[in-house]
């Protein structure tokens, strides 16, 4: 991996592939390791940048850890590398930070694909407060492995998926606790949902049939983002990159590819 400063920070970051920019941002207690089945093929047709966001795997520990600061450090990357405009890519909380980007520096960001995120993480209501208190609490008292060991079993359910969860659980033994607090009291405060309209890039949604939040509700989202549009990942959970790899590079590099003159 590759490192650089950013807004005072230490990114860590992978930068391979020649053409436009595909930027892949990871979700909440993740690190680039979540994108390694979609490296080598993005790589074979684009510049793939993967970074670690700040606090999380190789990069350093120095907050502020908000959706903000993590937007404001990816456009940073992007153009210390005279990497922009780009395409990106967010999963979850990277589905967050994308947004901010987008709402930031319209002209740095080419397109998002949104997968298995939202355009706010305030506890609105009993469902969402039951999932961030249960994280709070777990990562409390347990820390991060505890969290993916309880959140990795619904994740990766399936016996012939044991060593994504096992990966999972090895990974999250390298992530602070403090960190992970954080940035989910940041995450949970953030909100981009009354900004939608003001999107003016292509938007792909992404939602797992079964992911923590349904696809009716995504859907609905994503139709109030002028040129966005939704595709439900049919079988898929959560972390739809890694349990459905074949479908999600299809769908994003088809969603990337230039239009035919």
């Amino acid at each position: 991996m590759r490192r650089i400063t950013v807004n005072g920070a230490r990114i860590a970051y992978v930068d391979e592939g020649r053409g436009t920019t595909l930027l892949l941002l990871h979700g909440l207690g993740g690190s680039h390791d979540d994108w390694r089945l979609q490296r080598p093929e993005f790589a074979a047709r684009h510049r793939t940048i993967v970074p670690d966001l700040r606090g999380f795997g190789a990069s350093e520990h120095r907050g502020p850890y908000t959706i903000r600061q993590h937007a404001r450090d990816m456009l940073a990357l992007l153009a210390a590398l005279d990497a922009a405009p780009a395409h990106s890519v967010g999963l979850s909380m990277g589905g967050a930070v994308a947004i901010e980007m987008a709402l930031q520096a319209p002209g740095k960001v080419a397109s998002l694909v949104l997968t298995n995120t939202a355009p706010t993480f305030v506890l609105t209501n009993w469902q969402r407060r039951r999932m961030g208190w249960a994280r709070f609490v777990i990562a409390a008292f347990l820390g991060v492995e505890g969290v993916a060991r309880v959140f990795g079993q619904a994740m990766f359910p399936a016996r012939h998926q044991r060593k994504l969860r096992r990966r999972l659980i090895r990974r999250s033994r390298g992530t602070s606790r403090f960190v992970y607090l954080a940035t989910l009291r940041a995450l949970t405060r953030w909100s981009a949902a009354t900004r939608l309209p003001s999107i003016g890039m292509p938007v792909l949604v992404l939602g797992a049939e079964h992911d923590l939040t349904t696809s009716a509700e995504k859907a609905r989202w994503a139709s109030r983002i002028p040129r966005g549009r939704f595709v439900e990942l049919p079988g898929s959970r959560h972390h739809s990159e890694l349990d459905s790899p074949a479908r999600f590079n299809r769908e994003v590099l088809d969603f990337v590819k230039p239009p035919v003159d």
